[in-house]
């Protein structure tokens, strides 16, 4: 299977249900050949395209998910596997501090009261606390962008959905479907489980 097609899956098997244009985002790759292996793999069964209701997308089949859990164990060298390894290992202790910043997002005070998001400065605040995760997460996302071409995109998209928070789009958070920072980080965290092939259990929640 060529590159654009496996990136399209993976996109996918990451994503869950999708437009082209977002797969080919999660996996930094071109939209036309993005949408142009989906529409190749929707006739071949593996993908399919759901549209008219309310949530519309490309989303893997049954065969497509087996055909995914083939390829991705090949997808990634041992080079790059050591270097993912290492990534994932300084990823975790982010992964905990950024969970503790998303919940100082939606909730405040001792009994974890609803944040109304009326108190201008404590989001700023908030919004502080998200940058300075992002600011150490730097290193491991050059890593890993470094090691596996098709993950370079999650460092760009991340300091893009960062900005989004600093201009005051409250949704860029960690609104879910609205390519917020939260989304993105965990779709980053679910691509480097598949990517290791691991199975995800506490100690990858960080």
């Amino acid at each position: 299977m060529d590159d654009a097609r496996f990136r399209a899956l993976h996109a996918l098997r990451v994503k869950g249900m999708t437009s082209a244009t977002v797969a080919a985002a999660v996996v930094a790759a071109p939209e036309d050949e993005i949408a142009a292996a989906l529409d190749e793999l929707g006739a071949e069964g593996l993908v399919r395209h759901r549209s008219g209701g309310r949530i519309e997308g490309w989303s893997l089949t049954k065969d497509g998910k087996a055909a995914h859990a083939e390829l991705v164990a090949g997808s990634v060298d041992d080079d790059a596997r050591a270097a993912l390894e290492q990534a994932y290992q300084a990823f975790l202790p982010l992964n905990g501090d950024f969970k503790a910043v998303c919940h100082a997002w939606q909730t405040r005070g001792d009994d974890d009261a609803p944040n109304d998001h009326t108190d201008a400065t404590y989001d700023d605040g908030v919004v502080s606390r998200l940058a300075e995760v992002d600011g150490r997460a730097g290193e491991v996302l050059d890593g890993v962008g470094a090691a596996v071409d098709r993950m370079s995109g999650y460092r760009p998209r991340l300091s893009a959905a960062l900005e989004r928070v600093r201009d005051g789009e409250r949704s860029a958070f960690t609104a879910p479907m609205k390519d917020s920072y939260h989304d993105i980080w965990m779709e980053l965290h679910q691509d480097l489980i598949l990517s290791l092939g691991r199975t995800r259990d506490a100690a990858d929640e960080g």
